[in-house]
């Protein structure tokens, strides 16, 4: 990894839901229910109401005792925000733009190969690119992570100056979104707020 800016005291997924509980464990509300009722999962019912919560901190104690497969990342407090770009005057420009944003887990990348490994191993809510990386472009990166599933749970945008509206059609079409240079930050932020660590759950 380049570059991280880990920001600290943020309160991130505290509660969840039966439902919620249920998509991490591949399993059936209801049986996420029986657990609650045998003890197993401990948690409590909303006021004047059927619904109930697990807390954090319960829900990984029974991952853990029970040996449940999970993802880490569904306990993240930050939102991981990946930039990848060759111009490292971008690269600063995001962190001075993202730094007011104290959600935010920042990782950059200065070529296609680093931005592949990086989201391998990051696994990043938010993954941006500009599309000519140096030694590949953006559509390349995706196409390669996209094979291994490793874009499951990120959201792509590429960045471009140049690009025409076909080829911008063409990797959109790929599930991506484009932002054209220069970029509006007021926009990037507003983007990178609405995506949460359990975005989909």
């Amino acid at each position: 990894m380049e570059n991280t800016r880990k920001n600290n005291g943020v309160t991130g997924k505290d509660v969840f839901t039966t439902g919620q509980v249920a998509k991490i464990c591949k399993v059936t509300i209801r049986t996420v229910i029986k657990w609650y009722e045998a003890g197993k999962l401990e948690g409590y019912k909303i006021p004047a109401s059927k619904d109930r919560r697990i807390p954090r901190a319960n829900l990984l104690k029974f991952l853990q005792t029970h040996d449940y497969p999970y993802d880490p990342a569904i306990f993240d407090d930050g939102i991981r925000v990946l930039v990848a770009d060759d111009d490292p005057n971008i690269l600063r420009l995001f962190e001075d733009q993202l730094a007011s944003m104290p959600e935010v887990e920042l990782s950059t990348a200065s070529n296609g190969y680093s931005a592949g490994f990086e989201t391998a191993k990051l696994r990043p809510q938010i993954l941006i690119l500009d599309y000519n990386l140096g030694d590949i472009n953006a559509g390349q990166v995706i196409e390669t992570l996209t094979k291994d599933d490793v874009l499951a749970n990120t959201r792509i945008y590429v960045m471009t100056g140049f690009l025409n509206d076909t080829e911008i059609a063409q990797l959109e079409a790929q599930g991506t979104t484009v932002w054209r240079k220069p970029l509006d930050f007021d926009h990037v932020r507003l983007a990178i707020k609405q995506v949460a660590p359990l975005m989909r759950l």
